[in-house]
């Protein structure tokens, strides 16, 4: 017998196994064209081994997509570096197609904790004609049993040294932190890569203790986030992306760290970045102060950034997703559709052990001519005023909801613009170990819905400065799809300052249904 088919010959049974399982889960159609199936689990073209994942992981990581297809809650508790979330309906639907066609030059890996649902997923993308997808052997169990187990604990003894170094590097790069010398000579394992396996292993098994009746003095379950990066081949509208993309794009962009503080910037920055804090794009307009710069004036200063309306643009904060949304919200206005939000921010980045600088970049200014905006609509106060006393057009104020109530206050009086409901900016994302991550599509959907928001229907977002709200601007229009999202400049700053209009305190209005 050959022995060196014997892993092949395992993959093989396991995937036909679980591509039965598929078969017989789908509904009984007929497809557009014949699925060659059986020749694709034949020629191998229909999996990808865990061991040669984790040599992609380590030596390629640019050649390959891991796509995650558990639900949030597992996805939360553990993956594999640079997932994309997408639950099986996702995956087959506009979402998953735009992600998929935005990879078609890499090797797109299914994975669950085992493999039907991920083959469920491959059999419908064969359909289609993806011949890049895979599915993970023996899923994320298998991947953590094979890979980040040391060998002594799988009863190797006298792993070569190749072997040990490997392990090292994957358990760094998965786990995101030293595991330590691989294994003993004597073939024991050290505590630290015990740790590891058990880590990764107990991380699989977190949603189902999740799922338990929880005691009564337990702490909080953090909620979901989800990763929203789409990671195009080219920016052409407003998006998120991934760190991994940012690095694979290099200087092909520009990137613009949108940071409050400069010393923050000069401690540590993305290679190339800019500073542009939000300060940078704003002054008194109108006697208003704080708004943003009038289109000709904020050109000038795009253009001095060495960006030109060709251009791709990232930009990226770390605590505060205002500040990168705050500075789109500024390009969109000028016309500007290539740019994105980074996915995780300056902590996501710094988390995967990326290189920092600290060199202040000097671009070469170049003219900026502005188009007709079309994916930002500014509010002004008539337009705010006409809709609070016509209860006609929503308005969502992002404020912390004391602030709301009127009581706090900075401005010139307390409360909010009568009709306005209230849900602060910061529950629009979790903060998470490796950086600030939106919530999961599903769950911002409900949850401004419950605010009786219809994508469809205009909406005014407001706050105190404009600030916070071109967060809530980003999230809506790009994100979930609203049409017509309106962001008021002035806010709360300016209604205030004007004593003849009405402020209202308390909660908010119960939503028109």
């Amino acid at each position: 017998m050959n022995t060196n088919l014997l892993p092949q010959s395992t993959a093989l049974g396991a995937m036909g196994l679980a591509l039965v399982l598929a078969l017989a889960a789908l509904p009984r159609t007929s497809p557009a064209a014949p699925l060659a199936w059986p020749a694709a689990v034949e020629s191998g073209a229909d999996h990808v081994s865990t061991a040669e994942l984790a040599r992609l992981l380590l030596d390629a990581p640019d050649e390959v997509l891991v796509v995650d297809v558990r639900p949030a809650a597992e996805f939360d508790a553990f993956h594999l570096p640079g997932a994309v979330h997408l639950d099986v309906p996702e995956l087959l639907g506009e979402r998953g197609r735009a992600v998929l066609d935005a990879h078609t030059d890499r090797t797109v890996v299914l994975c669950s904790n085992g493999m039907t649902h991920p083959a469920q997923a491959w059999v419908e993308l064969a359909r289609e004609g993806r011949s890049n997808v895979r599915v993970l052997t023996d899923g994320l169990d298998g991947f953590v049993r094979d890979e980040l187990t040391p060998s002594s604990l799988r009863g190797v003894v006298g792993a070569d040294a190749g072997a040990s170094a490997r392990f090292v590097r994957l358990a760094e790069l998965v786990l995101g932190r030293p595991a330590g010398p691989s294994d003993e000579p004597n073939g024991e394992a050290r505590t630290s890569d015990e740790l590891s396996a058990r880590a990764a292993a107990d991380a699989l098994q977190a949603p189902a203790a999740q799922s338990a009746p929880a005691k009564a003095d337990a702490p909080e379950a953090r909620p979901a986030f989800a990763r929203l990066a789409t990671d195009p081949e080219r920016l052409e509208r407003p998006t998120v992306v991934s760190t991994a993309w940012v690095a694979r794009r290099g200087a092909a962009i520009v990137l613009v760290d949108a940071r409050e503080k400069p010393e923050d910037y000069a401690a540590g920055h993305l290679p190339g970045a800019l500073h542009v804090p939000v300060k940078a794009l704003r002054a008194t307009r109108d006697g208003v102060p704080e708004e943003l710069l009038p289109r000709d004036q904020l050109a000038a200063v795009i253009g001095a950034l060495g960006i030109g309306p060709d251009t791709e643009v990232v930009a990226y904060g770390n605590e505060k997703l205002q500040d990168p949304t705050h500075f789109a919200l500024a390009l969109v206005s000028l016309g500007h559709a290539r740019l994105a939000v980074l996915e995780g921010g300056l902590s996501a980045w710094k988390a995967e052990g990326r290189a920092l600088a600290t060199d202040a970049p000097k671009p070469a200014p170049v003219a900026y001519d502005p188009k007709a905006a079309s994916g930002v609509v500014e509010a002004r106060l008539a337009d705010v005023r006409a809709a609070s006393e016509a209860r006609t057009l929503p308005i969502l104020d992002v404020r912390p909801a004391d602030a709301f109530r009127g009581e706090v206050s900075t401005e010139a009086r307390a409360g909010h613009v009568p009709g306005s409901s209230n849900r602060p900016y910061t529950l629009d994302v979790v903060q998470a170990d490796a950086g600030l991550f939106w919530k999961p599509l599903e769950t911002l959907r409900a949850e401004y819905a419950a605010l009786g928001l219809d994508p469809k229907a205009p909406v005014i977002v407001t706050c105190r400065t404009g600030h916070q709200a071109a967060q809530a601007w980003f999230t809506l229009r790009y994100l979930l799809g609203y049409e017509d999202v309106r962001w008021y400049d002035g806010s709360w700053k300016e209604w205030a300052a004007h004593a003849e209009l009405p402020a209202a305190t308390g909660p908010a209005e119960p939503p028109k249904r």
